[in-house]
């Protein structure tokens, strides 16, 4: 990327309608293609999400041998994405456990994870810990020693956006 990651920080107060208008990309572009990506993403719209987090993505592309390739998954993402990943994680070892509300993250004294602790009352330990969560139940959770430090002080930016699922059934009489 030209300019490097200085010029991809300095990126960070301008929203991705804003930065396209900078570069003299027409709105159109915004509306017919970010959007569309955004919300298959579950990103923020464009008026709000900050240029840096495109643009950190797009570096890394541009620097991988085959970064210019993209794709898309050959059937819906739990079959095709998240299964392989739950399977690989099982193949070296680790558990997976669905459907477990963290209740408080313990941390040893050097600021590491100590363990997980759940709504139930169970523990969890382990060597290392893979988490998925919204933002706003992220922010809740986090220890407070983990709150100053940049990485986690950056997710004060990020709200949770509200969604809302419904189910329709038909049935036969």
């Amino acid at each position: 990327m030209i300019g490097g990651q200085a010029y991809v920080e300095a990126q960070d107060g301008l929203s991705v309608r804003q930065w396209m208008r900078n570069q003299g990309i027409p709105d159109r572009v915004t509306d017919e293609v970010f959007i569309a990506m955004s919300m298959a993403l579950n990103f923020i719209n464009p008026d709000e999400l900050s240029m840096q987090c495109i643009l950190i993505a797009l570096n890394r592309f541009l620097q991988e041998k085959h970064g210019s390739k993209m794709a898309f998954l050959d059937g819906n993402p739990p079959e095709r994405l998240c299964v392989p990943i739950v399977n690989h994680m099982k193949s070296l070892g680790g558990e997976v456990q669905l459907n477990s509300q963290i209740k408080k993250i313990e941390l040893n004294d050097d600021g590491t994870i100590k363990s997980f602790v759940l709504n139930g009352g169970d523990v969890i330990e382990g060597d290392a810990y893979v988490f998925a969560t919204p933002v706003d139940i992220l922010k809740l959770l986090l220890p407070e020693s983990w709150r100053e430090i940049p990485y986690f002080k950056r997710l004060e930016k990020l709200i949770g956006v509200p969604v809302i699922m419904f189910t329709y059934g038909l049935t036969e009489n």
